[in-house]
């Protein structure tokens, strides 16, 4: 199969009709080989508008991933957290835009994998529950979640920078329709905005409170 061929349609097909449209943020997903990061009998579907298995769960579609990312403004040298960040696809994306990454993950096998797979990217593994985020590397100037989540934790309230930007997808297991929403740091917006809706697989291990703690 011919990966690159793949990443190009990929990019044509889901991502740049969707108002992704940066010419950095466009190359990294080029550079980026997501058939590394999936189970090798679903590499030749890994470009596909589908929420690919990583091992013990799904991953986000590239569409999604795309809006995630472009929704936290991500510049060089920005300090970023990836929250449930897998085999490290996104972690990798977000490197290649210059960012500093920090990738936080509860499954030992994905982040085993995901070391071995970024290990030449300025990204930082910890393998822990999400519970209490990651004090020692906040603020953040960036928090992604890979993944559906029923609410946001405080605790990652509590990890954004003032003017740093979350990202997540929000909605109840089983939800046909969740809303992907950006929350921005205390300095200045905390309510969220929705930027569009979609649906993704839950993210395992993450509280699932009645609602947002603001």
């Amino acid at each position: 199969m011919d990966f690159a061929l793949a990443r190009e349609n990929m990019i044509k097909s889901q991502i740049l009709p969707n108002r992704v449209t940066e010419p950095e943020f466009l190359q990294a997903f080029f550079a980026v080989h997501r058939e590394d990061f999936v189970e090798k009998h679903h590499r030749e579907i890994a470009y596909s508008d589908y929420p690919v298995s990583m091992g013990s769960r799904r991953c986000l579609t590239p569409l999604q991933i795309a809006r995630l990312i472009q929704g936290l403004d991500v510049k060089p040298g920005k300090k970023i957290l990836v929250v449930g960040a897998g085999t490290g696809y996104e972690a990798f994306l977000l490197a290649g835009l210059k960012a500093s990454v920090y990738a936080l993950e509860t499954d030992e096998s994905l982040a085993t994998k995901g070391k071995n797979v970024t290990a030449k990217a300025d990204i930082h593994w910890k393998i822990s529950p999400y519970d209490n985020g990651w004090p020692d590397a906040a603020p953040f100037d960036g928090i992604l979640f890979c993944g559906a989540i029923a609410a946001v934790p405080q605790i990652f309230l509590t990890q954004l920078s003032s003017d740093g930007h979350l990202t997540a997808i929000i909605g109840r297991p089983g939800a046909v329709i969740m809303d992907m929403i950006r929350l921005d740091g205390p300095g200045s917006v905390t309510r969220p905005v929705t930027i569009f809706q979609t649906v993704a697989d839950m993210l395992p291990g993450i509280p699932q409170p009645d609602a947002f703690e603001l």
